[in-house]
């Protein structure tokens, strides 16, 4: 496996000499409990497009790089950061070849769900977990959820203001470069099969849709709230859906304020968490983005509440600085967050 790694970047070395596009972005964030507890993250996303003959057709790649200080600074179930990850020298996000025609894409590699599902304007401002990815389904499945990857086929087709997708998965993600633990395993037997559909409409003011995702083996959580391995998974299939809705309500030149809503249930009440809702809205102009989110997640363990208030600001093209808000309550207490987060995009 050390010889396919040093393949792979082998690989991405040549690629990046005749690379069409190559960018990337470093995301530094200060984390407090406002209380003792700090923690101070760091990720790095590197990106390269390199096309494949004279037409449409392109072999694409991403890594992840994580660095962090701390672990777990509160008792919350969700996560409050979506870019709260282990220590990672590198992880495969996207490796793979893409096909683009005038009203779709199809992908065949190592991918994950956040690089296609779950993205809008309004979500992609809030830092909790959950505006990356439903809980009922990230924490219900070990899936090539951030920052896990797996091997996927993956196609999309718009039509007019109407665009379907879908992805098949292998039934877990990883992020590993060992022989048991990388993101080419396919093993439907122990992982299951995980399938993902989702259909949008978006027009000028808008942006909704609604979604299904499939797994056919079910990880129930154990005694100690977390969820079973695989050895202990069982041949079950089990559901999730959600639906989304996201309307442009005042705008007046580059001002912009949108609301959102949210639901999804899982239909196994076994899983780990089994039903989501969100209602928010934010403030968009050239140089800001201001935003206010509520959430409710019902975990078998009980019910986390969350209120999330954030700031972003545009301070050159290539930099922003977010400072951001949370209070979580469940069940083991009431917890506030604070935390600052820098972008660098180059």
């Amino acid at each position: 496996m050390k010889r396919f790694f040093f393949i792979i970047l082998g690989s991405i070395n040549i690629c990046l000499a005749h690379a069409q596009s190559f960018n990337g972005q470093y995301i530094s964030e200060w984390q407090w409990d406002m209380n003792k507890n700090t923690n101070l993250i760091n990720q790095l996303r590197l990106e390269l497009s390199v096309p494949i003959g004279k037409g449409k057709d392109s072999f694409e790649a991403a890594t992840l790089h994580v660095a962090k200080t701390n672990d777990g600074i509160i008792d919350d179930w969700q996560g409050f950061s979506n870019i709260d990850a282990d220590n990672n020298f590198a992880m495969l996000a996207v490796l793979g070849y893409m096909h683009e025609w005038n009203s779709g894409h199809l992908f065949v590699g190592v991918r994950n769900v956040n690089e296609d599902f779950f993205t809008s304007d309004v979500t992609a401002l809030f830092q909790n977990s959950s505006e990356g990815i439903f809980p009922t389904v990230a924490s219900s499945y070990p899936i090539a959820n951030y920052p896990y990857s797996g091997l996927t086929l993956y196609f999309d087709v718009t039509k007019g203001k109407w665009t379907f997708r879908n992805s098949l998965y292998n039934g877990a993600g990883y992020n590993g470069w060992k022989a048991h633990d990388n993101p080419f395993l396919v093993r439907p037997k122990k992982d299951g099969i995980f399938n993902m559909s989702q259909l949008e409409y978006n027009d000028k003011g808008g942006k909704y849709f609604t979604g299904a995702a499939v797994h056919t083996r079910q990880y129930p959580i154990n005694e100690d709230g977390e969820m079973v391995s695989a050895d202990e998974s069982k041949g079950k299939t089990t559901c999730a859906w959600w639906v989304y809705g996201e309307q442009s309500v005042w705008k007046a030149g580059d001002k912009n304020i949108s609301c959102m809503v949210q639901y999804s249930e899982n239909t196994s009440h076994q899983n780990a968490c089994y039903r989501y809702a969100e209602l928010g809205g934010a403030y968009q102009d050239e140089k800001n983005e201001c935003g206010l989110s509520g959430q409710y997640a019902r975990f078998q363990q009980g019910s986390e509440y969350s209120l999330e208030v954030t700031w972003k600001r545009q301070l050159t093209e290539s930099i922003s600085l977010q400072p951001s808000f949370q209070y979580i309550k469940n069940d083991n207490g009431d917890f506030t967050t604070l935390s600052a987060r820098l972008y660098v995009s180059f």
